[in-house]
């Protein structure tokens, strides 16, 4: 029998040859979730995954299902553990936008550094002279806190340090050693960054690391940058920071909940910035990713192992 996978909408046609010249019949969905996994069951050996939740008792219903290819590098949507009780592989595609996903944070550097943000709504509001004399700080000899060493640190901080930053590096309970910054302990890395750039893995040890608590160890002139995801935020002691001036301001792409509320106090906020979580999606990255998730796909259902599996 042909084996079959589900596709979302949101790729298009990209993956489509790929899969007809290996013999793989292919469903476009709306969107691959978990409703979407249970209703073609007893059909679907495979799927692209992006970043809808997929609850443990999902697998029970999927009896073909052999593998869930997840666009980018972030799994947490999906127990890995459970999936592999299963017979399922999850698998990420961990080549197609790290690089990205690090330029986006360097984007967000000089826009919080310079004070972008504030000179844009200026003279959008016709206040030519507002903040001249508040233009931010230059990038050179400013200190870069990166919390989380995988590829996406590692790139980021050769960018930095090109630009002249000092580096600071923490990754946790699995300590590597930097190319060009110093490996710290993290209240170290809160008190003397002038930037943080959240993108560790979410475990229990970082889910909520920046709290009223760490907060409080950071510079009033810190800006933090969250590229990673939404659960290592308290949201609301990052909201009472931001509001009361306790760091200078925020990058946010990551959320918890995503979407993010309408009635968000974020959204009320005039020293942060908000993306719905687009840091890795540009038109290279995105075409990577659905490249990479069908090959890993044909890999695994030709009879192959896996090149980028995280529970195999």
């Amino acid at each position: 029998m042909q084996p079959t996978v589900l596709i979302p909408a949101v790729i298009g046609d990209a993956s489509q040859p790929l899969f007809a010249k290996a013999g793989i019949n292919v469903i476009t969905v709306p969107t691959v979730d978990a409703a979407t996994l249970v209703q073609y069951g007893q059909q679907a050996d495979g799927a692209i995954l992006g970043l809808e939740p997929i609850p443990e008792a999902t697998f029970a219903k999927t009896p073909r299902l052999k593998i869930l290819a997840r666009l980018g590098v972030g799994y947490n949507n999906v127990n890995p553990t459970v999936a592999k009780e299963h017979g399922v592989i999850v698998s990420i595609t961990p080549r197609a936008n790290y690089n990205t996903v690090a330029e986006g944070i360097l984007a967000m550097i000089f826009v919080l550094g310079r004070n972008l943000m504030a000179s844009n709504r200026a003279i959008m509001s016709g206040h030519w002279l507002a903040v001249r004399a508040n233009g931010g700080h230059d990038i050179l000899g400013q200190t870069l806190g990166i919390i989380g060493y995988g590829r996406i640190g590692r790139a980021l901080e050769e960018k930095a340090a090109a630009l002249g930053m000092k580096i600071l590096v923490n990754n946790g309970d699995h300590p590597k050693q930097p190319h060009f910054g110093q490996l710290v302990d993290l209240p170290t890395l809160y008190r003397e960054s002038d930037f943080i750039s959240l993108t560790p893995r979410v475990t229990p040890q970082t889910t909520g690391m920046i709290n009223k608590d760490t907060l409080a160890l950071m510079k009033p002139t810190a800006n933090l940058i969250n590229y990673g995801r939404g659960q290592l935020i308290v949201t609301d002691d990052l909201v009472a920071a931001l509001k009361h001036h306790q760091i200078h301001a925020a990058a946010l792409d990551a959320f918890d909940p995503e979407p993010l509320p309408a009635d968000s106090p974020l959204l009320q906020l005039d020293n942060v910035f908000l993306t719905p979580h687009v840091a890795g999606g540009t038109i290279e990255a995105n075409a990577r990713a659905v490249h990479d998730a069908t090959e890993e796909i044909i890999r695994v259902l030709s009879g192959h192992a896996p090149l980028w599996a995280v529970n195999a």
